[in-house]
């Protein structure tokens, strides 16, 4: 009897969701304020990610790519992964396990992306567990976003550990009431609420719903068990809301996400009637800021993200089924002190860190037997971590200005790390500006790699130290009355990475090796050649890789072609991924380059409506990805064929 996969309709929710904006104020956008967006609008959007203050392009201390809501939308992107496809430096495909994985500059050494932090309005989304997101929030969908940032390097002096080589900031509307919805090729559906409304007493409050289901593409997958192939689709449904209020100088966050996944791939085991995979993270969190005066302000900052899921997967041929559950929260405050007069800028930062593993736990089950008995895998238990940070921002003179910044971390289980950081910003002319920057981050072993057991492919160290990088960036950045171009030249030495030592038997131990090297170029474009005509480019190329069998491209590239017009727009995209090496356990696969091209078009039919078009690999290339999660994989994973996505916008 085949089974019936559960599905999680989000129409409901946002229906719920739209009876309670019903008394919210119409707020009417204009095809005109929708699409324009100028180059001198672009070099003065304010980033916060690289000082925790407002900055432009220019004046930010970091390498650093921002991408708007307008400009989302003109390309058609969905979801996180997708947009990252379009940042240089950064890259992101699908694996073995239903989700996809991402990095800064090629370096990912586990299935988990736990060498970038990722925040949401400020909260940081990695858990300590396991040192990196929920697997699947890469998925996120942008809808409710008004902008997101890409730092590329360091960014430990700021923000502690997994800030590694890169910072990913997503900064979500809080004015916004629109509704979509959409169907696509492989029936996926997808429905998004974003409402807000401000009361006569000073509350401000925004809620956004969000739900996809997708029953996924046929695809002959490899079966690394049996050693054959099978058809299969992988069902997936995603569902989140997340409500923000603001009144007066206090502001609270809830935000709840699950993810259900049944068939294809699941941590490397393809599905069958025994396979899936169940998320959920949740957050709370309440902020305080005071304006004391035109200089000096605080803010503190209390925190909670409970989170659990469940991973069943198939080991053997015959059935020998193993399902890993894990629960655990993780809290914290973070507090802040601010002042600024004239050019200069100064923090002071206080932080602590909370993280609780309520259980960790594998259990084998041999069908039709009844289950064993539960093994702990992870050591439950608690982890703190101390910080103190400071960072002075000023001018040295009219076109020259610095930053000097520094943070340690003490950690009550492993070495801290203290992170430096120092730059130096010359803005030459009107045209020109230069960049020196010098960083330190460090990626504090999580808890996996110190306490893994009861595992037949790994075990933890508790003897592990931090991972160090050590980046040198110089950036030149020209903008003219219609182009903006960046060039980054960056060199990074990690010391102490943490690696999977692979010459002694199975289960295999962490260990700390040998120091590794990165040194790359990443080249930026965005050309404004008529009123309606705009392309966009980017390239990143790397003179060594960190590693000798590297799963991610060290040669990335994409162009965007832009029109925009009263009431029509369209883009055409495409996107290159250079040669990668796929590392299983006969030797490798060298998986060769891919491009991928993709179209969106919208039409504005009135001021409150608005139909659009997505058009996903256009030629369906065919391409094979590598398989992150399992070694006996000795195929890959097929990419994502041409899909079809046509949708209805309306703002209320």
């Amino acid at each position: 009897m085949p089974r019936q996969l559960r599905i999680i309709r989000p129409l409901p929710l946002a229906i719920a969701a739209f009876f309670l904006s019903a008394t919210c104020t119409a707020e009417v956008i204009t095809q005109e304020n929708m699409f324009s967006f100028s180059l001198e609008e672009l070099l003065q959007i304010k980033v916060t990610s690289s000082t925790l203050t407002e900055e432009s392009l220019r004046t930010a201390p970091a390498s650093i790519t921002v991408f708007t809501r307008e400009q989302i939308k003109q390309l058609g992107v969905n979801t996180l992964e997708e947009l990252m496809n379009h940042v240089a430096g950064y890259q992101s495909y699908r694996t073995d396990d239903g989700s996809s994985v991402f990095s800064s500059r090629s370096r990912r050494l586990t299935g988990g992306s736990r060498e970038v932090l990722v925040l949401l309005d400020g909260q940081r989304l990695n858990h300590d567990a396991f040192g990196h997101t929920n697997s699947y929030e890469s998925e996120m969908q942008l809808d409710n976003v008004a902008r997101v940032e890409f730092i590329r390097g360091p960014g430990s002096a700021l923000y502690g550990a997994n800030a590694f080589l890169g910072v990913i900031n997503i900064v979500t509307v809080t004015d916004n009431n629109e509704l979509s919805m959409s169907g696509a090729s492989h029936q996926k559906e997808k429905l998004a609420l974003s409402t807000s409304q401000s009361f006569d007493n000073g509350l401000q409050s925004s809620l956004s719903v969000q739900g996809t289901t997708d029953k996924g593409e046929r695809q002959a997958l490899y079966d690394s068990i049996n050693k054959t192939f099978r058809d299969e689709q992988q069902n997936i449904n995603t569902s989140s809301i997340y409500w923000r209020a603001q009144w007066g100088e206090w502001a609270l966050q809830a935000r709840n996400v699950e993810h259900h996944i049944e068939d294809g791939y699941i941590l490397g085991s393809l599905g069958d009637d025994y396979v899936k995979a169940k998320t959920r993270t949740n957050l709370i969190a309440l902020k305080y800021t005071h304006l004391f005066d035109d200089h000096w302000q605080f803010s503190s900052r209390l925190y909670d993200t409970p989170y659990s899921s469940l991973f069943r997967t198939r080991q053997t041929a015959a059935p020998r089924i193993s399902t890993n559950t894990f629960s655990g929260n993780e809290s914290g405050s973070e507090n802040r002190l601010s002042w600024h007069e004239g050019t200069a800028n100064a923090l002071l930062g206080v932080d602590y860190v909370r993280n609780e593993i309520d259980k960790a736990q594998a259990q084998l089950w041999f069908p039709p037997a009844a289950p064993l008995a539960k093994q702990d895998i992870l050591a439950s238990g608690s982890r703190t971590v101390r910080a103190v940070y400071a960072q002075w921002q000023d001018a040295l003179c009219e076109d020259f200005t610095y930053i000097l910044g520094v943070r340690n971390d003490s950690y009550s289980d492993v070495d801290g790390y203290t992170s430096p950081r120092l730059g130096l910003i010359w803005q030459a002319s009107d045209a020109n500006t230069f960049k020196l920057l010098y960083g330190e981050a460090f990626r504090a072993p999580a808890r996996n790699e110190l306490g893994i057991k009861n595992n037949f492919f790994q075990v933890g160290n508790p003897n592990l130290k931090p991972e160090i990088s050590k980046t040198t960036e110089l950036i030149w950045m020209y903008t003219a009355a219609q182009h903006y171009s960046s060039i980054n030249v960056f060199d990074t030495t990690i010391e102490d990475p943490v690696l999977i030592n692979t010459s002694v038997p199975l289960p295999r131990p962490f260990l700390n090796g040998s120091s590794q090297h990165i040194s790359g170029i990443e080249m930026e474009l965005r050309w404004y050649f008529s009123d309606d005509w705009q392309l966009q480019a980017n390239l990143n190329h790397l003179f060594h890789s960190a590693v000798t069998i590297n799963t991610d491209s060290e040669n990335a590239a994409s162009v965007s072609l832009l029109y925009s017009s009263q009431k029509f727009t369209f883009s055409l995209s495409d996107s290159y991924h250079g040669v990668s090496e796929d590392e299983n356990n006969v030797g490798y696969n060298r998986l060769g380059g891919y491009t991928l091209l993709d179209a969106h078009m919208h039409y504005q039919l009135t001021s409150d409506w608005q139909l659009y078009a997505n058009l996903l690999n256009l030629t369906d290339k065919k391409y094979i990805l590598p398989a992150a999660y399992i070694s006996s994989n000795i195929i890959g994973v097929p990419g994502k064929g041409r899909e079809v996505e046509v949708g209805v916008r309306w703002r209320f």
